[in-house]
């Protein structure tokens, strides 16, 4: 007896919008993929996920390895896409962040702004061709309820 397949689409001529480089925290996969369909209008995306989403651009000297591999991805996806447009994306309460900068929570927030900036003027610099970054930090309000406590915020 043959096993029943479930079957999925596969969107051949679909461009990619963009090229989204975000967190791997699962407590806000959701928010991203909502936030991107939904408030940006991106209905097919080339994701970057990575913990600490652009985190190694704080650390360049340190993690030079990690840096030029996201610039390597970044690159390579803008290529493939209609016109090239670059969405980097951090949020609060990001324990790899954390980890990473081993610093007092209430500058961590001003340190991942800082990086988001930092990181959309040196991807400008090494991909000439990108057309558009925009940057983006994940909010906690811890005034809404769990499942509606994300807001995001423009920063470029």
């Amino acid at each position: 007896m043959a096993e029943e397949k479930n079957y999925y689409p596969f969107h051949e001529k679909a461009g990619v919008d963009a090229v989204v480089v975000y967190c791997s925290d699962p407590r806000f996969q959701e928010a991203f993929r909502l936030f991107l369909k939904k408030e940006l209008s991106i209905e097919y995306y080339a994701p970057i996920v990575v913990p600490g989403s652009i985190s190694s651009i704080g650390l360049e000297l340190v993690m030079p390895k990690h840096l030029k591999t996201l610039k390597d991805q970044i690159e390579f996806m803008v290529t493939h896409g209609k016109s090239p447009r670059l969405i980097l994306i951090n949020h609060e309460d990001c324990k790899a962040y954390e980890k990473l900068h081993k610093i007092v929570a209430q500058l961590l927030r001003k340190k991942q702004a800082d990086d988001l900036i930092k990181a959309a003027a040196l991807f400008r610099k090494l991909i000439p061709s990108l057309a558009n970054v925009s940057i983006y930090m994940a909010r906690l309000d811890i005034e809404k309820p769990v499942n509606e406590g994300i807001y995001f915020e423009k920063l470029l």
